[in-house]
């Protein structure tokens, strides 16, 4: 690379530096713009990862409890709320609530992920662990 192209990268990255320094100054004292700015910037799935987090604490586990859940309200919603989660969610859930770990989990299909859940759910409801939580 030559000196002068050198140059212009070093130009055009001070350039980006004080833009991005800018919008950030920008959505910081201007609600309605990080509004925007998010829905640009962010894609669904790491918007959703975010939105996780943030409902999460910032802790490993996922929102999701199935044990409470079911506990709260029954087991045809307990089926009916696992049918409507993706199978790495599904896999999230059996791994965070200790129901099989490691590579296996990756092997399992998505009915037999579903029956695990509602199988240790209904099990540890009955033994009364979802008031240990």
């Amino acid at each position: 690379m030559s000196e002068v192209e050198k140059e212009v990268l070093k130009a055009l990255e001070t350039k980006l530096y004080n833009f991005v320094r800018c919008v950030i100054d920008k959505a910081a004292s201007d609600e309605p713009f990080r509004v925007e700015l998010e829905k640009i910037l962010l894609t669904d799935s790491l918007s959703k990862k975010l939105r996780e987090k943030v409902s999460r604490g910032g802790s490993k586990r996922p929102a999701f409890q199935p044990v409470a859940f079911l506990h709260e309200r029954g087991i045809e919603e307990l089926r009916r709320k696992l049918d409507d989660m993706t199978d790495h969610e599904l896999r999230l859930v059996v791994r965070s609530e200790g129901i099989r770990k490691g590579k296996d989990v990756n092997a399992l299909e998505r009915a037999v992920l579903i029956e695990e859940i509602m199988a240790s759910s209904t099990r540890r409801l009955k033994q009364g662990s979802s008031f240990l939580r």
